[in-house]
């Protein structure tokens, strides 16, 4: 154990962003808990239920939006979910995301255009927003690595477990705006606003 390093990454506020959350969401805290367990704790750090989520996109980094700002960012996401009915997520197999354990979550459509139409209510208060542009496809981490460079064993867990999850689904009808911060391996938020999602 001498020979891994902590992953890098200081505790404390991060900024604001927009998060699906799933509080309600029971047959994913089912799966995530059966796949949590067979993961090795020495290795990798498991999210607690309430800390399930799926990053949609970036508002602000720490200090880089105002508290005016993002209650014009919240009504203007408003008048934008107006558009977007409810939709259910599919949570996939488990997957590697960088050395973290999560589950790839579908329809990835649906989701980047729940995204696009929030990144539009941001930059149109925040013309220069730091929008996070990932490359990863959606997914629900349900562990992170307590060390750098745990891609492979990552890979190994997934393999694995791939056999733990059952198939699980939730009903999306709101996004979260969150203050985020880092806390020790995970992130915990305080969520600031909730828009619905009013399509008919």
């Amino acid at each position: 154990m001498s020979e891994l390093r902590l992953r890098e990454g200081q505790d404390g506020p991060l900024g604001h962003y927009w998060f699906l959350t799933f509080e309600h969401a029971t047959d994913l805290h089912i799966a995530a808990t059966e796949c949590r367990s067979k993961l090795d704790s020495s290795r990798f750090a498991a999210t607690p239920t309430d800390g399930l989520h799926l990053t949609l996109d970036r508002i602000s980094r720490n200090g880089g939006s105002t508290a005016q700002q993002r209650g014009r960012i919240a009504t203007a996401a408003e008048h934008a979910c107006v558009r977007q009915k409810p939709f259910v997520l599919t949570f996939e197999r488990l997957v590697n995301i960088r050395a973290a354990i999560g589950f790839l979550v579908l329809p990835d459509d649906r989701i980047h255009k729940l995204r696009d139409a929030l990144r539009t209510a941001t930059t149109s208060v925040l013309p220069d927003a730091p929008v996070k542009d990932s490359s990863a496809a959606p997914h629900v981490t349900i562990a992170y690595p307590i060390y750098e460079g745990l891609t492979a064993e990552a890979i190994a867990a997934v393999d694995a477990n791939a056999s733990c999850h059952r198939r699980a689904e939730a009903t999306v009808s709101e996004v979260a705006m969150v203050a985020l911060e880092r806390c020790g391996h995970g992130y915990r938020w305080e969520t600031t606003a909730r828009i619905p999602l009013t399509g008919a």
